[in-house]
């Protein structure tokens, strides 16, 4: 494939030369450019084959290249992903989820144009969901816009419980510098539904506030389970939720 683009590529520049000796060059350079993208775009959706409907969103530039941190979420670990596109399931789609612009990059080891494997930003306005698959653990994320009871800016959350009460997670990095250099520090932001709206969750003492009169409860299991809120996972923070839950079925 690459020699085919690079082969292509190298025809669509002795096609445009006559133009460029004829006018100003810089913008027919730009022109060219611009030219040469649209064809290996087109290109490469062709020969990405049953993937090419999902690979829809502009090209994918690794911006973070003078920081030593990589806003893609836990990119140092093997994964394979799925999403729904269009309502459609697309399965082992190498994917990666970039926490500071907050796009899903899919990424084609296979095709290579200028020593670069080419990566994509996809659309998000047909993606509702997708998956990433680790060793130990899986992310679900889901597109929220204009939804009910939803008070939180648009985009993907990974929703880690989805019961009565509802758990989900904004994977975000900020930008500053330091010393000259660019950094991305990731700092992930829980929000808990037990009621009318999300609340971003800052604290033990507002944690246990929001369970109202099973708060006491909530307080009594978390010191037996020996859960600190602040060292507390995702799965142990579900698990109270889940407790919750199984007290209001009691009483109900």
């Amino acid at each position: 494939i690459a020699l085919f683009l690079f082969a292509a590529s190298s025809e669509l520049l002795s096609q445009q030369t006559p133009s460029l000796r004829r006018a100003d060059n810089t913008a027919l350079t730009a022109l060219l450019v611009k030219e040469q993208k649209e064809y290996l775009d087109s290109l490469y959706l062709y020969s990405t084959g049953a993937w090419s409907d999902v690979v829809n969103g502009r090209d994918y530039i690794r911006y973070f290249f003078r920081s030593t941190d990589k806003p893609l979420l836990r990119s140092e670990e093997e994964r394979s992903a799925s999403l729904i596109f269009k309502k459609r399931k697309y399965d082992d789609l190498p994917l990666q989820y970039d926490t500071y612009t907050g796009e899903v990059i899919y990424t084609d080891n296979k095709l290579i144009l200028n020593n670069k494997i080419c990566e994509v930003a996809l659309n998000s306005d047909n993606i509702s969901r997708f998956d990433l698959y680790f060793r130990h653990d899986t992310m679900t994320f889901k597109y929220f816009r204009d939804e009910p009871a939803f008070n939180l800016e648009e985009g993907f959350y990974e929703v880690v419980h989805d019961g009565e009460c509802k758990y989900i997670i904004r994977h975000i990095s900020t930008l500053y510098l330091s010393d000259g250099l660019e950094k991305y520090p990731y700092a992930p932001e829980s929000y808990i539904r037990v009621a009318d709206e999300f609340v971003r969750l800052v604290s033990t003492t507002q944690f246990i506030k929001l369970f109202g009169d099973s708060s006491d409860a909530i307080r009594q299991y978390m010191r037996r389970e020996k859960i600190r809120l602040r060292k507390a996972d995702k799965h142990q923070i579900t698990d109270i939720l889940k407790f919750y839950e199984r007290l209001h079925v009691q009483a109900g």
